[in-house]
């Protein structure tokens, strides 16, 4: 029996929603593995641990890790590694934001930062973009999960900077690329969104509710709704939930 601490987080309005939720994921994704998830409990910081059990436990912990991340030290990485991280203090700096990745300094825990100018090469076409405007057109939101590349480290300071995996590039731009608007939720279960959307009347103007983490998800508009006008109609309705905008024409203005 052994246990790994990954970086899948709750929310403290949905703890037992949570554990019922990773479950289930995990028992998908580990099936044909001898390895049963004998429980999971979070910790101080909300981030989710795993017990498992089994002949295939050390193999399952693996792929648990690569799925999810977990915390390591500054010295462990490497230029070019690719790492989970959920980001944090968005629109709180104006030369980039940060993500918590779950790398660890001898002292504390180290923010790694995706700086403006990897934002701009990567997401508007290499101009000079206001971070701000880059960041509605794509609706980044506190705690959105995604997978970083590793670019610089500084051991000495405590520094390291990322930019977006190609695998999270792709998953960003997806709906602008099909002419559609998205929404992306952060801190709700996946039954208040749909009450949400059932509520508000607005149920068949989504395509797909997406899921992107264990209370994160992405709801896929059909072509022409606006993602924006929905966010004063459902939004009072799911609570402390985070929710931006990926909004197809703002995009296409950034690439173009």
């Amino acid at each position: 029996m052994l246990t790994v601490a990954v970086l899948e987080k709750t929310y403290n309005v949905a703890r037992h929603s949570s554990i019922k939720a990773f479950t289930f994921i995990l028992d998908e994704e580990l099936k044909g593995l001898d390895v049963e998830v004998k429980e999971i409990t979070f910790n101080r910081e909300k981030y989710a641990e795993i017990t498992l059990e089994g002949e295939d436990e050390e193999v399952a912990k693996n792929l648990i890790i690569k799925n999810y991340g977990t915390n390591r030290s500054i010295a462990e990485v490497k230029l070019g590694d690719e790492i989970y991280g959920r980001c944090k203090d968005v629109g709180g700096v104006k030369f980039g934001f940060f993500a918590d990745a779950g790398i660890l300094s001898t002292t504390k825990k180290i923010d790694v930062l995706y700086p403006l100018f990897e934002l701009r090469e990567q997401l508007a076409g290499g101009k000079k973009i206001p971070l701000l405007t880059i960041m509605r057109a794509y609706g980044f939101t506190e705690n959105l999960p995604l997978f970083f590349e590793i670019t610089k480290r500084q051991i000495i300071g405590s520094k390291v900077w990322v930019k977006l995996t190609e695998k999270s590039l792709s998953w960003l731009k997806k709906p602008s690329d099909e002419r559609k608007d998205a929404l992306i939720v952060c801190g709700v279960t996946r039954r208040a969104i749909k009450n949400a959307l059932i509520t508000s009347n607005h149920a068949e103007d989504i395509e797909e509710v997406e899921r992107i983490g264990i209370l994160e998800y992405r709801l896929v508009c059909k072509r022409g709704t606006r993602a924006e006008g929905l966010i004063p109609e459902i939004g009072y309705l799911l609570g402390r939930a985070k929710i931006g905008a990926q909004v197809y024409t703002r995009v296409k203005e950034l690439l173009d």
